[in-house]
Formats: structure tokens, C-alpha cells, sequence
């Protein structure tokens, strides 16, 4: 079995890629979730405690842990809400994100018998290490992109302004196979 990918980036942390990720999820009935950060050595780019850089000791890590993935208010937490049959963190440092990538991925693939229809990942950096069947960027209007993200835009098949009209997301079934 094949699994269909989508991939959704962003301009920049809260541009709004987990919300237009649990849009996808609610229309997708069956799909999983990959949440995918990016960790670089010294200070944090975002200024959070956001927890990504904790337990990471080396290129990558997986996080199946629900007590983590299920904490409120992660975005993690609201994937699945939005319906992912399955979510994982993968949390890699740069040199390690494409082989951290295909390690996620392939667990998501075997687990592809059980009922996972497809894959949402939700990051930025991905697209220099996967081809998804559709590429979705998301922006907020003027806002500056981070370094990962003019290479990202370069890549994507649709751009997302927002903030997006009720209108402007259409809810209808879409064969993704065919792109």
C-alpha cells in the first residue's frame, strides 16, 4: 500500500499551519499526523518553551508518548482532536531530519494496514527530503519567511494567505492519487 502524503509549511511559527492541519484532518476521515520541529543549537528561533529541544541527545527522536502528545494545547494534541488516527513528533536536529523523516514515515506505512488512509505533515524543512502528492504553504499577508521557508514556497503546489474566509476552504472529497 501506497501512502498519500500531504505537507503543510509555513512562513514562520504561528503562521497557521496547524490549523489549516486539522482542516485537512476533519475532511480526510482515516489519515494520521506527523508533527515535524526542527531543533538548532543555541538559543530557541521562537523564544518559547515550547519543548521541542528537551530529550533530544541525539540526530533525531520519535515521540509516540501520549502523556506528551496529548498534552493540551500542543499541536500535537489538537491533531489528533481534528481526527489523525495516529500522531507522532518526530524532533530532529538538521542533520538528522532526513533520516529521522524516513524513519517516521515508514511507521506510518506499516501501520497503513490498521487503517491509515494517508499522511499529514505539518513542518517547514521537509520538502528538501520528500515529494508529497500536494504541498501546502501557509502564510499570514507580509509576513517575513524564515530561512527553510523560501525554499518550502519554492516547493509548494498551493499558497494559503491568511486569514481564509469560510468560503475559501472548500470541503469536498479529493482523490490525491492523481496529482
Amino acid at each position: 500500500m501506497s501512502l498519500e502524503i500531504i505537507t503543510v509549511s509555513g512562513a514562520s511559527s504561528g503562521s497557521g499551519k496547524t490549523m489549516i492541519a486539522e482542516r485537512l484532518l476533519k475532511t480526510l476521515k482515516g489519515w494520521s499526523a506527523l508533527k515535524v520541529t526542527v531543533v538548532h543549537s543555541g538559543a530557541c528561533p521562537t523564544g518559547r518553551d515550547c519543548g521541542a529541544c528537551e530529550g533530544l541527545n541525539s540526530e533525531y527522536m520519535i515521540v509516540s508518548d501520549k502523556n506528551k502528545l496529548d498534552k493540551k494545547g500542543k499541536d500535537t494534541m489538537r491533531l489528533k482532536k481534528a481526527g489523525a488516527r495516529k500522531v507522532l513528533w518526530l524532533k530532529a536536529r538538521p542533520e538528522g531530519l532526513k533520516r529521522g523523516l524516513k524513519d517516521a514515515v515508514s511507521r506510518f506505512s506499516a501501520y497503513g494496514g490498521k487503517g491509515t488512509r494517508g499522511l499529514v505533515i505539518e513542518g517547514t524543512s521537509i520538502l528538501k527530503h520528500i515529494k508529497p502528492a500536494l504541498a501546502i504553504f501557509v502564510k499570514r499577508k507580509n509576513s517575513a519567511l524564515k530561512p527553510s521557508a523560501k525554499e518550502a514556497l519554492s516547493r509548494a503546489d498551493l499558497v494559503l494567505t491568511l486569514p481564509l474566509r469560510k468560503d475559501d476552504f472548500i470541503k469536498k472529497k479529493t482523490s490525491f492519487s492523481s496529482l
